[in-house]
């Protein structure tokens, strides 16, 4: 029966998003426009939604009031309330590492003079981490669409059939495959860069595959879907306050590093370290619950 969920709550959340993209490439539709934008945005709920008609469909219940299933209570005590400000925290954080080592690979790339903001912005770019933690906030009540289809429902049905390592690895694979069709019409990596759409799909599944385990984990340790919305949300609209000191001359920015995902591919890494931090801590975890359960 876990298994039939899945599968249904995977065909439930791919066919509005993949046939409403689908169908609007195939008309014509362009990425940089008012439509995509619709998509992008209806996408966000197609999870939740693909979770109220598995749960009906399977007759699988909503849970209960000492059971509640998507996690949507916030508890601030016994420390939790750490957990949810990482949440806002660790992608300003991880994002702003992966910048700084970039920089670090190719110095050339780096301007001090904070070439993409007006002037009358350059002795304020310290308060944009601020701004994001504040359209984090707002914007989380779109992730939430997400986080409750992926972590309070894929996440721990894989979990129970594969435990937690392979449930982020084969979780990360179908969240980043639900991004496919976006990918391929422009979304994060735009069009024309070198391996295009592949490069792209392989450089993203990565990225989802470690960023979903850093989900999980919060997830489990606050017992809140609030909190990966909360996390999703500072990610998706805060990229990095040293984005800011990014050269905008060609001539500085290796050709490479223009036409192909390997920007981000070193941005990325990061975010990995720290996915790969979290699925040992889960690993860790689940082995002392087996063992605790053996005694």
């Amino acid at each position: 029966m876990t298994k039939k969920r899945i599968l249904v709550y995977i065909l439930l959340s791919f066919l509005p998003v993949w046939g409403m993209t689908i169908l609007y490439m195939l008309c014509g539709g362009k990425y940089e426009s008012n439509g995509m934008n619709l998509i992008l945005t209806l996408s966000m709920i197609c999870p939740v939604i693909a979770v109220i008609g598995t749960r009906l469909f399977t007759k699988e219940g909503f849970g209960s009031k000492e059971n509640p299933v998507m996690l949507l209570g916030i508890d601030l005590s016994k420390g939790k309330w750490i957990w949810f400000l990482a949440a806002f925290l660790l992608p300003i954080f991880y994002s702003d590492l992966g910048i700084g080592l970039f920089y670090l690979l190719f110095p050339k790339s780096f301007d001090g003079s904070l070439p993409g903001l007006m002037k009358e912005l350059r002795e304020v770019w310290w308060m944009f981490p601020i701004s994001g933690i504040t359209n984090a906030l707002v914007f989380s009540f779109g992730a939430l669409g997400e986080e409750i289809g992926w972590r309070t429902y894929l996440y721990p049905k894989l979990e129970e059939l594969f435990g937690s390592t392979k449930a982020i690895i084969f979780g990360g694979i179908i969240w980043g495959v639900w991004h496919y069709p976006a990918i391929y019409m422009g979304h994060n990596f735009g069009r024309g860069y070198l391996g295009e759409p592949f490069s792209g799909f392989f450089v993203f599944t990565i990225f989802t595959i470690f960023v979903g385990a850093c989900l999980h984990y919060i997830t489990k340790k606050t017992k809140s879907v609030w909190a990966a919305a909360f996390f999703h949300a500072s990610n998706n609209v805060f990229f990095g306050n040293t984005l800011l000191f990014m050269a905008l001359s060609k001539e500085r920015v290796p050709k490479l590093v223009q036409e192909s995902p390997v920007f981000l591919a070193i941005v990325f890494i990061p975010v990995c370290i720290l996915g790969i931090v979290c699925m040992i801590c889960l690993n860790k975890e689940e082995k002392s619950l087996k063992n605790k359960g053996n005694l």
